[in-house]
């Protein structure tokens, strides 16, 4: 259809009919040449189906006397089921508009081998009904007799080889006249070229002039040629089978089966390169050819690297069967259960194995082996590859790296982790057979006084003689572990199924460690004397787990310590539930303090002429459920949880808040406030930094902030707390030393603090007026003060006569319940209006 011109759908009146008329009327002349040049004779056939117009020359394509005109005197001239498609196309085309594109067949016999190719398309007036149908005919007897020639031939060819594979036909000058599905496929892109060109300049091969010159010679011998070459162009080989046709007189040349080879080449390239690399690798590899009827498996290859890794040589293992890699010094059964039978053979699936095999002399290496089975076809195997590296060296860093996680270093006991295993492993064995174990957890007394005096590798000696000491002090079977520091810990199993008498063999093996390990250490340079503190905890497996277990042998060590050290104490459950209320006092005590639970209460604070000067803070807390909480009870669980650094720092920022606010006030700008600091906050490094940042965001001036530090902080590095206690004094805070007289109280120390006042502990006064020795203690700390040149505060005065006994001998401050109990705000605001003139209050009632 493509060869007729495209005509407006809606082309009415003389204008189309001059159209659809080429070969008469206005524009024939140009329509007729374009016919001619296609070598097409038009015809036209009105809308009612019947009347026939052709031009004169039709009469010789039909083969008749004269054009027909009729459709039925044009279908006469066919073969009747041409001729019966033919109008079937006509009418559907009248009816349907669908063009019409036939090939039929002349019915008379002389004219029987001729085709006629008929088009043809309605032309439509503008209420789309059919005017006309415009087509041409078209004599293609020659192409049709090709095809057939090419079927004729391609049906001979068929002997020669599957017409499966790509095939084209040439003629004698090397241009493609005809190409299979196949071929096609494989040319592609190239197909067009080979229509008008020669194959071997289209696709020319790697070789210069190779296909050229096979190509023609086949033609002048008429011999058939096969060769292979590569072909860049296409980026493939290929085979190349000619055989010549110069004897088929229709249609002369050449057939030309056309197989790519590429894969195959590549293969042959590939086995040979693996020949060569597989020979040279220094992994072991073996080839085994399988048992087949009743042969047994022998060794078909094996490279060099056999001979350099086990001394076998290869001619000793050729056609050998593969037991013969299992000595007779150590034979290895299970590489050679492995070599002959692999299990998942059968189903087609790689073996890998780690195992210990034996060399031609008896040595021992560890080898990665892996086993690949070979199947020629589903469910028969032929051949098996088996490839081997030694990892000996491998399996020693592994062993030496599992040493290292699972060991202790220094001592090299069992670590935290080895221990966690092993109590797992222990639990488990004691549900299954009711027996009872025992965990002892030892912890070195002041063990961080050695390490500081005489230095950590006296330490590091002392653990090691420690190491020593647990283990000869139990059997084989238990285990010693160090799970960190100075903490060591023994798992006792087999202890029986009754728990008192499990109880009393757990009890002598801790005591007879206590014993042990209180005997003096040689440190090579002096002789250590120690003391240790033992927990004790039983377990069957039929409750807790390992972190449960450590925890309770842990608090059992705590418990010794408490009550002395150098003891074995036994896990209380009492312990767990004072542990867990601690623990949930502490968790408690962080959301109470964004709750807003915490508030501060203020002893007032007076001189000797009974004038308030400042307050002390006291931190008080209102749990929801619990009520009020005494400092004693929650203070001790922040400094162990480490919370009592937020918390004093929430402290320091409240007790800034008030004196800013205080400083608006004329009757009460005066008040300086105390606030406790703990040794641990003060130890922090940024807490100078921090002091100075709360008093300027709040405005306070440094002298109104009193700090007081208990003696404790003065035992330990004083070198890291001396720095700080300074840079605050020079910032104007005041320093005062909490408590003196019940701690570290070294002269030698005091004389260096930046102190500004001492207070005299409440312990001296409650019985200064009974005791003679803590009235002398009062009487010797107000003095010493006084020699430094620091003021003197009493705390926990409550009776008149405590207060004249301190005024007699001039102390400087007092605070306690005779004057008044730490107070609310509102109540202290009251207490400051009550107090008028400024003379002393009358005694609180208690």
């Amino acid at each position: 259809m493509s060869a007729l011109p495209k005509y407006p759908a809606s082309a009415t009146g003389p204008a189309a009919l001059d159209v659809l008329a080429p070969w008469g009327g206005t524009g024939s002349d140009a329509a007729r040449h374009v016919l001619q040049t296609l070598q097409m004779t038009p015809w036209t056939l009105a809308s009612d189906g019947h009347s026939l117009r052709c031009p004169a020359e039709a009469a010789a394509l039909l083969g008749a006397t004269e054009p027909p005109t009729t459709r039925e005197a044009w279908l006469r001239l066919l073969k009747p089921d041409d001729a019966a498609r033919l109008d079937t196309a006509i009418q559907r085309c009248l009816r349907q508009g669908a063009p019409i594109e036939e090939e039929v067949q002349f019915a008379d016999p002389a004219s029987s081998g001729r085709w006629l190719r008929v088009i043809g398309e309605a032309l439509r007036q503008g209420d789309g009904a059919p005017q006309l149908l415009l087509g041409a005919m078209q004599d293609v007897t020659g192409r049709r007799l090709a095809q057939d020639d090419a079927a004729r031939l391609t049906r001979r060819l068929a002997s020669l080889a599957s017409i499966t594979e790509p095939l084209i036909l040439l003629d004698t000058e090397g241009r493609m006249t005809y190409a299979n599905q196949e071929g096609e496929a494989l040319l592609q892109d190239v197909i067009t070229e080979l229509l008008t060109r020669p194959v071997w300049d289209v696709i020319p091969s790697r070789t210069p002039g190779l296909m050229r010159g096979r190509m023609e010679s086949a033609l002048t011998e008429g011999e058939r040629a096969e060769f292979e070459d590569l072909v860049p162009r296409l980026g493939r080989r290929l085979e190349l089978r000619i055989c010549p046709l110069a004897a088929e007189a229709s249609m002369p040349g050449m057939a030309v089966f056309l197989r790519d080879v590429t894969q195959r080449h590549q293969s042959q390239e590939q086995l040979l390169l693996l020949e060569t690399g597989i020979s040279e690798l220094s992994d072991v590899v073996v080839i085994v050819r399988a048992a087949t009827n009743g042969a047994p498996a022998s060794i078909v290859f094996a490279n060099e690297a056999l001979e350099r890794q086990t001394g076998f040589k290869r001619e000793q293992v050729l056609l050998a069967s593969p037991t013969v890699l299992s000595t007779n010094v150590a034979p290895n059964e299970a590489l050679v259960r492995l070599l002959l039978t692999p299990p998942e053979a059968a189903a087609g699936r790689p073996l890998r194995h780690e195992i210990q095999v034996h060399r031609h002399d008896g040595s021992a290496l560890w080898m990665d082996l892996g086993v690949a089975p070979v199947y020629a076809e589903p469910g028969r195997l032929t051949h098996w590859v088996a490839v081997g590296r030694d990892i000996s060296d491998h399996k020693a860093q592994d062993a030496r790296i599992r040493h290292l996680a699972f060991y202790d270093p220094l001592t090299d006991l069992p670590n935290r982790q080895l221990l966690i295993e092993r109590l797992q492993q222990a639990m488990g064995d004691c549900a299954r057979g009711g027996q009872y174990a025992a965990l002892l957890f030892i912890d070195l007394d002041n063990f961080k006084v050695l390490n500081d005096t005489r230095g950590h590798s006296q330490g590091d000696l002392l653990l090691e003689r420690v190491a020593q000491r647990l283990t000869g002090s139990v059997r084989r079977a238990d285990l010693v572990a160090r799970i960190g520091g100075d903490e060591f810990v023994v798992m006792l199993e087999n202890l029986g199924a009754d728990a008192a008498a499990a109880e009393q063999k757990a009890l002598i093996v801790a005591n007879k460690v206590l014993a042990r390990l209180a005997e003096p250490f040689d440190l090579q340079v002096f002789l250590h004397h120690m003391t240790t503190s033992v927990g004790l905890t039983l377990f069957n497996g039929d409750r807790g787990d390992v972190s449960e277990l450590l925890k309770q042998a842990d608090l059992a060590m705590y418990q010794a310590k408490s009550q002395g050290r150098n003891m074995v104490a036994m896990f209380d459950p009492v312990m767990q539930a004072q542990a867990d209320a601690s623990a949930a006092l502490a968790s408690d005590m962080r959301a109470g303090l964004h709750a807003g639970q915490f508030a501060l209460h203020y002893q007032p604070l007076l001189d000797s002429a009974c004038h308030v000067v400042g307050v002390e803070a006291l931190l008080r807390w209102q749990h929801p459920q619990y009520g009020s909480v005494p400092p004693a009870t929650f203070v001790p669980i922040a400094e162990e949880t480490g919370f009592i650094v937020p918390l004093g720092i929430w402290v320091m920022e409240q007790a800034c808040r008030q004196l800013a606010a205080w400083a608006e006030r004329p009757e009460t700008a005066h008040l300086s406030m105390a606030v406790n600091v703990s040794a641990q906050q003060f130890r922090r490094p940024e807490l100078t930094e921090q002091v100075l940042v709360i008093l300027q965001r709040h405005g306070v001036r440094p002298g109104r902030l009193k700090l007081e530090l208990t003696e404790s902080l003065l035992a330990d590095r004083l070198d890291l707390t001396l720095p700080k206690m300074r840079a605050l004094s020079r910032a104007g805070v005041t320093i005062s030393l909490d408590d003196f007289g019940t701690g570290y109280s070294s002269l030698s120390y005091l004389k260096l603090l930046p102190l500004e006042q001492l207070k005299i502990d409440k312990r001296f006064i409650d019985d200064i007026m009974t005791d003679g020795r803590d009235a002398a203690i009062c009487e010797a700390i107000i003095a010493l003060a006084h020699s430094l040149g620091l003021t003197v505060i009493a705390e926990g005065v409550e009776t008149e006569a405590q207060y004249q006994f301190l005024a007699e001998r001039h102390c400087n401050l007092y605070q306690g319940h005779l004057f008044s109990p730490p107070l609310s705000l509102e109540e202290l605001e009251a207490f400051l209006q009550r107090r008028g003139t400024g003379n002393r209050p009358a005694p609180h009632q208690k």
